[in-house]
């Protein structure tokens, strides 16, 4: 089978307990409970694929297929494939979009224009007649596409419905090491060797690192780690080099000169966070844009800095 559609049950693996991110695991259960459609916010690597699966696990639908396409990089004639009707090409696989479930549209924002024109055709004509529910993610601002003509707004509207974006690993740090433990125990299990332990020295590496590649990347070194390090204890030296490195080319050029005297972190976040306000003119959306922050972390913070809009 085609490794850009696969279809499957899924079980959950979302683990953490940071404030914003159970905040979106509750938003999550509620939305599964209806028949809305779903736009997955985040970077790659965050855990996309994982959350679609488990609005599907939590549905009602939960027993039917959940039908799951990888848009990124698929051709016109492979995506037409899919569609009720459609010729099936060896790229596409042998499998059409079902009756019943849910069709999961992961980076729809990588779609081409023909491409999403001949999903809003669909959406627009076909899917009313199946008991089929639509969850889509991207990685790519879909709003700043429709602004640039980049992506349908008529599709956008079709899709965006309710919007969950989960939050980078770099905003979790308090999750670092219970992810690291989730991802070891079970990669431990699959390879039948002993987990490592970790020093606190690698630790703390570890939660300084800022994971560009998020979930994907933590998972990528607990592998390396349950096969190379198994029933030992990882040291500093025995992480890889980027990691061991942190953010030494950032503190060359550093953003923010600390004072010798220091600072209240807190006191510069809420002014911060007021000063992209003030230039976004309220707009929580586009403060959050500015601050390079998800807008639940955003509407987290304005709470907790109880700043009044």
């Amino acid at each position: 089978m085609n490794e850009q559609i696969e279809m499957n049950q899924v079980t959950t693996d979302l683990v953490g307990g940071n404030p914003e991110f159970l905040r979106l695991l509750h938003t999550m259960r509620m939305v599964a409970a209806t028949d809305a459609s779903v736009m997955i916010n985040g970077e790659k690597g965050v855990g996309k694929t994982t959350l679609a699966g488990e609005i599907h696990a939590c549905s009602r639908r939960r027993n039917q297929p959940f039908v799951s396409i990888n848009c990124a990089g698929m051709s016109d004639t492979a995506f037409a494939a899919i569609f009720p009707g459609g010729v099936q090409h060896e790229s596409a696989g042998n499998l059409e979009i079902p009756l019943c479930g849910t069709l999961f549209l992961d980076e729809v924002g990588e779609l081409s224009n023909r491409s999403q024109s001949m999903l809003f055709h669909f959406l627009d004509t076909s899917v009313l007649d199946r008991d089929l529910r639509v969850v889509s993610s991207s990685s790519r601002n879909l709003m700043d596409m429709v602004a640039k003509s980049e992506f349908r707004e008529d599709l956008f509207y079709r899709l965006y419905v309710v919007p969950l974006d989960l939050p980078p690993l770099r905003e979790r740090p308090e999750d670092l090491v219970v992810l690291l433990k989730h991802f070891s125990r079970g990669i431990s299990a699959d390879y039948k060797r002993p987990a490592p332990q970790y020093s606190v020295g690698a630790r703390n590496l570890l939660k300084a690192y800022s994971w560009p590649g998020n979930l994907r990347e933590l998972r990528n070194l607990c592998e390396r780690m349950v096969i190379l390090m198994a029933g030992r204890t990882v040291q500093p030296e025995n992480l890889p080099l980027e990691i061991r490195r942190g953010n030494s080319d950032r503190n060359a050029n550093p953003l923010f000169a600390l004072p010798a005297d220091g600072v209240d972190l807190l006191a510069v976040e809420g002014d911060m966070i007021r000063q992209a306000l003030g230039m976004a003119g309220g707009n929580r959306s586009k403060a959050a844009r500015l601050l390079h922050l998800t807008r639940d972390t955003l509407l987290y913070r304005i709470q907790k800095h109880n700043i009044k809009i």
